[in-house]
């Protein structure tokens, strides 16, 4: 109960921060009731009925897609940064989104996701009674991550009048670029690997081709890669607004940006990523317990002889 008191706490003062900083007050604002708009609908309600919340795959991507939306619609000026940024969360957002409601028509989620079953086991462990409570808290800490730090790049960015893109800046967007392509071909080759797995009858093998071969999750990686490029960007109008704010909350919304990169990361690799698929991976295919020896889990690197 500690734990969840103290994460609802971290995403309050979040929020609270980006509404009583005059520039970003707007902006996060009207992002939370958006977010809780989606959230509630989508994911929020119908857990409460089924026990079942594997439709936050669709929620929370389309929230992120909300925020890039929203970036058009409040950003003190369009320029080429704002552009930009309103541009790649829109585009991660309508991704992931889309094949979640993919998976969802095709019945996927009248069964539990794996990763969401696992859930039951951490609640399980640390004494949680009520499955219809805890269901609700993990709903409510992604739209409220949404609402807050994961939106805090984009929104301080919305703050930023410069027509000219600084070095940093044109660095990061090129970081982006670069991740959003290669978590893009590491889908491609898993997508591909898992339906030849399926045509020849081979449910167990292991997918070690492409990008696969030097992580066993280079999707992952690569999808935290892009939000290390949105954070990089966001700097430089976070460091603009010391004319218009404080010196301290200057330095705290750096600080959030950096909860941003360490909360994707925990999500990707602890929460709902790698944990959980490898927990399920290791006793569908006997032979993952091999490969979890010789490749890394999450950055890509050279592979380890046994």
């Amino acid at each position: 109960m500690k734990q969840r008191i103290t994460t609802y706490a971290l995403f309050a003062a979040g929020w609270i921060l980006l509404l009583t900083a005059a520039p970003t007050a707007h902006f996060a604002a009207w992002n939370l009731l958006i977010q809780l708009a989606i959230f509630i609908p989508v994911v929020a309600i119908p857990a409460w009925r089924t026990g079942r919340m594997s439709s936050v795959d669709i929620a929370w991507p389309l929230g992120l897609a909300a925020i890039g939306i929203q970036t058009f619609i409040f950003a003190e000026s369009l320029t080429p940064l704002t552009i930009t940024v309103g541009a790649c969360y829109t585009v991660i957002g309508a991704r992931m989104g889309i094949w979640g409601i993919r998976m969802w028509r095709r019945g996927e989620f009248d069964h539990e996701l794996p990763r969401y079953v696992y859930q039951r086991r951490r609640w399980e462990r640390a004494g949680f009674r009520s499955e219809r409570v805890s269901l609700q808290f993990e709903i409510s800490v992604q739209a409220l991550a949404n609402a807050t730090f994961l939106a805090m790049p984009a929104i301080l960015i919305s703050t930023n009048h410069s027509t000219r893109l600084a070095a940093v800046e044109c660095l990061a967007i090129l970081l982006w670029l670069i991740a959003y392509g290669l978590e893009s071909l590491s889908d491609l080759q898993k997508s591909r690997f898992a339906a030849a797995a399926i045509a020849s009858d081979n449910r167990t093998s292991i997918c070690d081709v492409g990008l696969w071969r030097y992580s066993r999750h280079p999707n992952y990686f690569f999808q935290w890669t892009q939000w290390v490029a949105l954070t990089i960007l966001a700097v430089p109008s976070a460091v603009a607004l010391h004319d218009r704010v404080s010196v301290a909350q200057v330095a705290l919304f750096i600080l959030g940006l950096g909860l941003a990169v360490y909360l994707m990361y925990n999500t990707l690799v602890v929460y709902t990523g790698a944990v959980p698929a490898e927990y399920y991976s290791v006793r569908k295919r006997p032979a993952y317990a091999e490969y979890q020896k010789t490749v890394n889990r999450f950055v890509p690197g050279r592979r380890r002889s046994i």
